[in-house]
């Protein structure tokens, strides 16, 4: 009598069989969680560098472009400060800076403004913003155009430095300080820092 071969498989082989796939699918699904979760922080960081660097590189151009220009508020008034900062200033979170700039390119004065900027810089809703007006008196009432810099501020710090040499945490004097440093605490507990260096101007009329 011949042997037979059995073909096919046994329950046990099956049941094994889909045990491995499964050991193997679940295996795959959480190392391309994994990867995808990388993937999405990376992401986010990368992002996140990337505002950090356009907000201390408007906050560089604004602060080393710094005018001896004096404002005039809704009233007419001419405020003698050429720089204006305190902790809560313009209702801000946490410290808020004003002042003017020069050098807002403005090409054979095409538009009907100055290459004078009126800005400002707020912390709203835990939010960096910067502000700006066309016109650096505010004698039309129109509201300052926004831009939102960084989110999930945390604290929002400025300190400046006078001839005094120590750094003070508000400026209230009618000149401008020689540097101005900048400290930004994020979210994940990182707080970023800069210094920025002013040049001496003369008075903008």
């Amino acid at each position: 009598m011949r042997n037979q071969k059995a073909f096919g498989f046994t329950l046990i082989e099956v049941l094994v069989a889909l045990a491995v796939l499964a050991m193997i699918t679940l295996a795959s699904h959480q190392i391309l969680s994994t990867a995808i979760n990388a993937n999405q922080n990376s992401k986010e960081k990368v992002a996140e560098i990337g505002a950090l660097n356009t907000a201390f590189r408007m906050l560089q151009q604004d602060f080393t472009q710094l005018a001896l220009r004096n404002t005039r508020n809704e009233s007419g008034d001419s405020l003698e400060q050429f720089l204006v900062a305190d902790r809560f200033l313009f209702d801000s979170q946490y410290h808020g800076i004003a002042g003017v700039r020069d050098g807002w390119s403005n090409p054979v004065n095409l538009l009907p403004r100055s290459e004078l900027q009126l800005f400002s810089y707020v912390v709203e809703e835990d939010h960096l913003v910067r502000k700006y007006r066309i016109y650096v008196d505010s004698l039309d009432g129109t509201e300052p155009k926004s831009q939102i810099l960084l989110e999930n501020i945390k604290d929002f710090t400025i300190r400046f430095r006078g001839n005094n040499e120590t750094w003070e945490e508000n400026w209230t004097v009618p000149t401008l300080p020689k540097a101005i440093k900048v400290e930004v605490a994020l979210a994940d507990d990182i707080t970023v820092s800069r210094i920025f260096l002013l040049p001496e101007q003369e008075s903008k009329s």
